[in-house]
């Protein structure tokens, strides 16, 4: 964001440059220019100008549809550890990244990836220490 920025002060830069280069045919006022510059000088502007040209480069971002490059990161995970045990008994390193992707939490980063990637979203089911009849009942305000 801060090119937005940049080029917004660019922008009103020159402007503000080619102000006093106005030929009088344009019959703009002196004190109309100068009014002008002043409102274009004003560090009020110049932020508005720079929140309205990030404001737009979010959109723009918004706008911009992210797919996955693949949804089966898994079953290439489990391949390439099958791969990573031959090597492991040679390579400390490779000993080191096959433990890494086996663990727990890297797996399930994984499967969420993946469901994710695939849009097959599924409702997990109840954590077995909540009585499911409370589950779904507001919080009292003063509980917290």
């Amino acid at each position: 964001m801060p090119v937005a920025a940049t080029n917004s002060e660019t922008a009103m830069q020159q402007v503000l440059d080619n102000l006093g280069s106005l030929p009088s045919a344009t019959g703009a006022a002196e004190l109309d220019l100068i009014f002008l510059r002043g409102i274009m000088e004003s560090p009020i502007v110049r932020s508005l100008a720079k929140v309205q040209c990030s404001r737009e480069a979010h959109e723009r971002l918004e706008e911009t549809k992210l797919e996955a490059v693949r949804d089966n990161n898994l079953e290439l995970v489990q391949e390439i550890l099958r791969d990573l045990a031959q090597l492991a008994e040679q390579s400390s390193t490779a000993a080191e990244l096959a433990h890494i992707l086996q663990e727990p939490h890297f797996q399930s980063l994984l499967e969420t990836h993946d469901s994710v990637a695939s849009k097959t979203y599924e409702t997990p089911p109840p954590s077995p220490g909540l009585d499911p009849t409370f589950s779904n009942q507001p919080v009292p305000p003063d509980a917290v």
